[in-house]
């Protein structure tokens, strides 16, 4: 992502009076850095007046602890880098700005970059690999992720799903469900962990054990809603869902938390776009016609409506 803005000298007209303008950067953590110039005239006025002729200063972060700040005094331009583990583990979105003064112009000014970082997007879930731990966006089909039952599995398959706001408003049953760090157990998520709300969480403990007779079960996370440590999203403008898929059903860890991979069952293809049921053809030749080849769920799964006696400290 890249921009260009306007001149700092002062020169230029500002149509509020106070000499003073404010350059906006909306990021998630989809993007991996946002770049600037404060040498170009992007508004159409004046054009080549834009140059500081004593050049720039840059001031004024606001904090180093989400990404690095790279500017050329001489230039105006900028690059700022985002730390993606940083801003995930904060657990929130955060701001970074600073300020920018040309000098040697007939009237310096200060203007100031505000760069927005948002994290309320399934984009930047961790997913443990034999490599260490990568964005769920980054995983590529080859690579291994760790799975509770066996051991690091290539990934076979990998498919998304965006939803805007207004997707979201048309369908608020779609909107994420945020489970907060520890929500599961202690370190289970590492930090808040965004789901679609069918996505199963594998739930274990002596309350599992009690009303479903297992000691492990696989619930759709819809079910846990708590309003405490467990809510829908309802912050979340835009989402992107992903599928990770094995050559069989898994739990893998996503941001500490064990969750289930892609599972091809019947319930699930036909709720598929068109072309991405052609894709998993391509992959897997067998799974549409005979939906048993896949094999069985990693776990017994639990219907949403008998889940209900797991939300009140579900986990424990």
């Amino acid at each position: 992502m890249s921009y260009n803005i306007s001149e700092v000298t002062g020169n230029f007209y500002d149509a509020d009076g106070d000499g003073y303008d404010t350059w906006v950067a909306d990021l998630t953590l989809a993007d991996a850095s946002v770049t600037g110039d404060f040498s170009l005239d992007d508004n159409g006025d004046r054009i080549g007046e834009g140059e500081a002729p004593g050049g720039y200063v840059f001031y004024g972060l606001n904090t180093s602890a989400y990404g690095t700040l790279t500017v050329n005094n001489t230039s105006g331009k900028f690059t700022f880098v985002i730390d993606k583990q940083a801003v995930i583990n904060s657990g929130t979105d955060q701001t970074i700005s600073f300020s920018v003064r040309g000098k040697g112009g007939a009237r310096p000014d200060v203007d100031q970059v505000i760069i927005n970082i948002a994290i309320c997007v399934q984009r930047g879930t961790m997913i443990q690999t034999k490599n260490g731990d990568v964005a769920v966006e980054d995983l590529e089909p080859g690579m291994r992720v760790r799975t509770l039952d066996s051991g690091y599995q290539p990934v076979r398959w990998i498919g998304s799903r965006s939803l805007g706001a207004a997707d979201l408003d048309l369908a608020p049953e779609l909107r994420p469900i945020r489970l907060a760090a520890g929500s599961l157990g202690p370190g289970s998520p590492s930090q808040d962990l965004l789901v679609s709300p069918q996505h199963r969480v594998l739930v274990t403990g002596w309350k599992a054990e009690l009303y479903f007779g297992q000691r492990e079960i696989l619930v759709p996370a819809k079910s846990l809603v708590n309003d405490s440590d467990i809510r829908i999203a309802h912050d979340v403008e835009d989402v992107e869902y992903f599928h990770v898929m094995f050559d069989r059903h898994e739990i893998m860890l996503t941001n500490g938390a064990p969750t289930e991979s892609f599972f091809p069952g019947d319930y699930v293809l036909d709720e598929l776009n068109p072309a991405i049921v052609t894709e998993l053809r391509a992959i897997f030749p067998d799974i549409l016609s005979d939906g048993g080849s896949f094999g069985a769920a990693a776990r017994r799964s639990v219907r949403p409506g008998d889940a209900v006696v797991l939300k009140q400290d579900a986990l424990l």
